[in-house]
This record gives C-alpha cells, structure tokens and sequence, in this order.
C-alpha cells in the first residue's frame, strides 16, 4: 500500500505542507506546481519521502516537466498543473481529461485553479487539491493505492 500527498499551488507558504506531512506520513508527495521552491524544506525534513513536481505557471525558473504520468503499482497517474489545459476556463477539463484517458491514466491531478475539486468521469478519478499554501481553508489531496485500486481524498486543513 502506497500514500500519496497531493499538493498544490502552496506559493511561498511550506508551512501547510509539512503540517499535512507529519500527520499523514506519506511514501510519496506530488506536487503540482506554483510554489516548487516550498518544496525545500519539506524534502530537508523528510528525507525518505518521494517527491515528483510538475512546473505551474509562476515556478518560471524550474527544470520540472510540465505533465508527468506516474505508476505506482498497478495505478496510472496522470499530473499537470493545469493552465497550459485552460481549466480556469473549461469547466468540464474537457483537454485535461482526454489527455489523461489516452495516456491510460485512471486518475487526473491538476492545480492552478486555488478550487478544490474532486470527480469521476468515464472512470477516471479526478482531483484538484486547491491551494495548501493560503486562504481560509487550504486543503490537499490524499491518495492510497493498493494494487490496482486506489482511494482519492479530499482534505482541507483547519487553522493552525
């Protein structure tokens, strides 16, 4: 069994992510872009955890690709951070979810929208984790992948 944290747009704010760390203790991290520099002190603190990042529109210096598709056991996942999908104006994810089906993903992560979000759709699992770094409730995204099967949560933080 694996457990996936799914972080997004945490923009200058690391302090969420490693609250979310120490409570849920996750094998893997995906991190979805706006904010890959708040990465530092989450990877220092835990060394043994497994980070993937994919580049949002304001991470301008970083070398991570702008989709990953990931297999965690028998799972495919497909990640971008989401505006080069234009999903602050489709609603419907309409590129998104296509380019997530003809990679053979069955799970769909995207960022950029500060919108928490959480969907099926032709049997793809669809999660956006919102924002971890601002705002009244900042939230994230929690994963559990057990073979071929996986669980996606939807998790907002209370206050500090």
């Amino acid at each position: 069994m694996k457990r996936i944290c799914v972080f997004s747009d945490s923009h200058g704010y690391p302090e969420n992510m490693l609250r979310v760390m120490e409570q849920e203790k996750p094998d893997t991290v995906i991190f979805l872009g706006d904010g890959e520099e708040d990465l530092v002190p989450v990877k220092h603190r835990f060394p043994e955890t497994v980070f993937h990042s994919v580049r949002g529109n304001c991470d301008y210096r970083s070398a991570a690709p702008l989709r990953l598709v990931l297999r965690v056991e028998g799972v495919k996942i497909f990640a971008a951070h989401g505006h080069e999908y234009n999903v602050k104006l489709d609603r419907s994810l309409t590129k998104l979810r296509y380019s997530a089906l003809e990679a053979g993903a069955s799970v769909v992560l995207f960022g950029h929208t500060h919108r928490a979000l959480r969907d099926s759709f032709m049997g793809l699992e669809i999660l956006n984790p919102g924002t971890v770094g601002y705002g009244a409730r900042p939230s994230y995204g929690l994963l559990t992948v057990e073979g071929d099967q996986v669980t996606v949560e939807l998790h907002r933080l209370d206050p500090a």
